[in-house]
């Protein structure tokens, strides 16, 4: 039996509707460890409702929901409520282990970005000024403005949202599905898009394996957690950016 979902309005509809790929990534994240191997603690994967599904993620996003949820909450007290954690609390757990200056009063979705933002700009640092440029090509920033400026502007774009915002969600998502997974993401996208995803997925790659090897904040869980939110910001921003998400 797989982990009781508790109803929360950042995970309702947005799993619901979500991409199916999207979904699947993030069920790898759940259910499979750095080395590809089933988690210990998994319940998804015996779940029979989850088996019947076969793939169809969207007929169990409550369950996937659910399971996400415990991973964010601790197993001692989840023993007693019977359920994990709201998703918000779990996405700021993980923006404070990293140190990020947000307000955790706003929107879920802008907290979001401030943690997309704040892994874009740790990865500018790991990038090549060739990879810089073409980066900058791709998101459309004056390639007159020095290094730093160009990283300024990006990151008021991200959080701004709009589609900035969504293409650094997707660059981001698939560089961590890459490091992580072995293999990024497989949705369709723009052509101008679909070139930064492919290009940048090596500097932030880097960036993200670093975070996950941290003895202080790299815990079994937020291994699990981190990845998680990012795949989840991104797919809250596909849904928003839906129009411009294909070809």
């Amino acid at each position: 039996m797989s982990n009781t979902y508790r109803k929360d309005k950042d995970l309702d509809p947005l799993l619901h509707y979500a991409d199916n790929e999207m979904l699947g990534v993030l069920v790898k994240y759940l259910t499979t460890d750095k080395d590809g191997e089933t988690r210990f603690t998994e319940t998804l994967t015996d779940d029979e409702r989850f088996k019947a599904a076969k793939g169809d993620y969207k007929q169990v996003w409550q369950l996937i929901a659910g399971e996400l949820q415990h991973f964010g909450g601790d197993t001692f007290v989840n023993l007693f409520r019977q359920s994990g954690v709201e998703y918000r609390e779990i996405l700021t757990d993980v923006c404070k282990k990293l140190k990020i200056k947000t307000d955790y009063k706003a929107e879920t979705e802008k907290i979001e970005q401030a943690l997309l933002a704040k892994l874009f700009q740790n990865s500018w640092e790991k990038m090549s000024a060739s990879e810089r440029d073409e980066l900058r090509k791709e998101l459309k920033i004056d390639t007159s403005l020095t290094s730093s400026a160009a990283l300024t502007a990006i990151i008021a774009g991200i959080r701004m949202g709009g589609f900035m915002s969504y293409q650094v969600a997707m660059i981001v998502a698939n560089a961590v599905a890459k490091a992580l997974l072995g293999r990024g993401l497989t949705i369709a996208a723009n052509a101008g898009l679909a070139r930064a995803i492919g290009v940048f997925a090596g500097p932030i790659g880097i960036a993200i394996t670093v975070l996950l090897t941290v003895p202080a904040i790299s815990g079994p869980a937020f291994r699990v957690t981190l990845p998680a939110v990012v795949q989840i910001a991104a797919m809250r921003q596909q849904m928003l950016n839906e129009e411009e998400s294909i070809f």
